[in-house]
């Protein structure tokens, strides 16, 4: 009799909910993520403008907080999100815009 070992090992992955929708976006905190690719400093502008003239109460702490979420340093950004966002009471997250 042979024992089977999967060369992959085991999964750890833990399946999560997804995060309630926010019911407004007024007195709520939101960070921008970028991966720097062509455009997004525009996007952000304007996502930034429209936003603010929508929910006046709305605090956007800019990509610049946060490094770039694509490069030389992605697995350090990446990794130090969780709590950078945790910490900065952020409710929601902008990524993935231009480029």
């Amino acid at each position: 009799m042979y024992e089977v070992v999967y060369p992959l090992g085991k999964s750890t992955n833990v399946e999560r909910g997804v995060a309630s929708k926010l019911k407004s976006l007024e007195g709520m905190t939101i960070a921008e993520l970028s991966n720097h690719k062509f455009g997004s400093a525009l996007t952000f502008e304007v996502i930034e403008r429209v936003l603010g003239r929508r929910f006046p109460t709305l605090k956007i702490i800019p990509h610049s907080e946060f490094g770039n979420t694509y490069g030389n340093a992605e697995s350090e950004v990446v990794k130090a999100l969780p709590d950078k966002l945790r910490a900065l009471k952020v409710d929601a997250v902008i990524s993935g815009n231009a480029g």
